[in-house]
């Protein structure tokens, strides 16, 4: 009895085992596995295949990462009658797959790596890409939104010039601190050191020059403040390792900007690669009608701006005008066109649909009849971010949707409040991309009305329930 006990553990034990063993069996007990799905779970070094095998159940192959190995899983893949190809989002891993099999005409589906792990106890290489198989066979596993091929381009090109955005602030970042470390207090002097005042003073600074009152007179004339003040912002000490940090950091600071300049060339030229929608001149935006100095939605430009008139550009490629939606300017407007790869919102059957996809539709949890507080969602979207970004930049405008926010906040917490003006900002993208329409701002007078006649009709609404008429005094 013993021994038999023995035997069953140890054939268990070689079946569902990973070590020196490339191929793996496994009867599916869960429900129907689709004769042409295979689950594939992927590593750094190591790719786990999940094969049908014609008998209700799968059989996993251990492949390594190089590129022969991925045309080898192409072809095992082909010969046993695969059509469909799911694989968990992993790192940038699965793309060098995702992208061979997509050439080679198989539909390559990537799932939400979450939406894999909701059910624990299948921690393994081998049965991750099993479960992966029988639950898109099953039905339970959507798949994830990507551009189609011949638009990834521009979406990368965005993506990487938004790093080096980030590393020429990281740069001057840098040169801040080690001005603070020399006690030179540019950043009091000037509202932005790296703006043509600033930059002029620590460029003398690196050649250099010592002088305060020298270094006073390199300032622009449109500053506010006085010489005495950049002299006195300007007086400290300059030792030698912190002026060579400043160097390095300056020449990091030129060379993202030689980057950035190249990088929109590159842009540019793959935007003239898109098909031309329209040959008409975009419409005149809202926002720049009578528009108050004060609350303004339009910023002043911006050093890291898109050089070319990118709201031009994108309505010729489109046919929309992403800028007329308030708080979203060129840049805003050039990643939402490259993340969705165009204007086309055809992947997502609502707007409801799509603002729960970026992560700003209200939580939905609700047991016994309760709604249920619910942990806040959280999302790398790049568009749900522009649009947090742009909510964040219109909440101070006399627009219909900075009264929102500002309603919103009021009643909450300015972060709901923010969300709340990206959910509405979400709702206006889809419709202008779906439909065509074009985005009228009512103006924050219009906005307090329309709410001011909904809480009166509330208010008539329950004293009706009560059995009350309400008259106006």
């Amino acid at each position: 009895m013993k021994n038999g006990i023995k035997s069953q553990c140890k054939r268990f034990v070689m079946e569902n085992s990973t070590q020196n063993k490339n191929s793996h069996k496994h009867k599916n007990k869960l429900g129907h596995i689709d004769p042409t799905v295979a689950g594939i779970d992927i590593g750094d070094k190591v790719i786990h295949v999940a094969f049908p095998d014609g008998k209700g159940g799968s059989f996993v192959e251990e492949f390594e990462t190089t590129t022969p190995a991925l045309h080898k899983i192409a072809e095992k893949l082909k010969a046993v009658g695969v059509l469909t190809a799911v694989m968990e989002a992993t790192g940038v891993y699965w793309v060098p797959l995702y992208e061979i099999l997509e050439s080679l005409g198989f539909e390559a589906v990537l799932v939400d790596a979450r939406s894999v792990k909701n059910v624990p106890g299948r921690k393994s290489d081998v049965l991750d890409s099993q479960w992966i198989q029988t639950l898109y066979s099953n039905g339970l596993l959507r798949a994830a939104f990507r551009p189609p091929q011949d638009r990834l381009a521009l979406r990368a090109l965005v993506r990487h010039r938004m790093n080096i955005v980030k590393n020429k602030q990281s740069a001057l970042l840098r040169m801040e601190k080690v001005l603070q470390l020399m006690n030179l207090k540019l950043s009091t002097a000037v509202s932005d050191i790296g703006g043509i005042s600033g930059m002029d003073i620590i460029r003398a600074i690196v050649s250099g020059e010592r002088d305060p009152i020298k270094l006073a007179a390199l300032r622009n004339r449109g500053c506010k403040k006085s010489e005495k003040v950049f002299v006195d912002a300007l007086t400290g000490h300059f030792k030698k390792e912190y002026i060579f940090a400043l160097k390095q950091d300056l020449a990091l600071f030129d060379f993202g900007n030689a980057q950035l300049d190249e990088c929109d060339r590159e842009i540019m030229d793959e935007l003239e690669t898109y098909p031309t929608a329209t040959d008409t001149p975009p419409p005149e935006r809202d926002k720049d009608k009578n528009k108050p100095k004060r609350y303004s939605t339009s910023r002043k430009p911006n050093r890291n701006d898109v050089p070319f008139e990118i709201r031009k550009t994108l309505w010729e490629k489109s046919g929309r005008d992403f800028t007329a939606l308030s708080g979203v300017e060129a840049n805003t407007a050039l990643l939402i066109f490259a993340e969705l790869g165009g204007a086309d919102v055809s992947s997502w059957a609502s707007v409801k649909e799509f603002s729960s996809w970026l992560k700003l539709s209200p939580g939905n949890n609700i047991s016994g009849g309760k709604r249920r507080k619910s942990k806040k969602q959280t999302c790398a979207n790049y568009i749900a971010q522009a649009l947090r970004m742009a909510a964040l930049s219109a909440k101070r405008s006399k627009t219909a949707l900075g009264a929102h926010i500002r309603r919103i906040s009021g009643r909450t917490d300015k972060p709901r409040g923010i969300k709340a003006g990206a959910h509405k900002l979400a709702h206006g993208l889809y419709n202008m991309c779906k439909n065509g329409w074009t985005h009228f701002e009512k103006g924050e007078d219009e906005y307090e009305r329309a709410q001011s006649e909904r809480h009166l009709k509330g208010l008539q609404k329950r004293a009706k329930e009560m059995g009350y008429t309400l008259v106006a005094a």
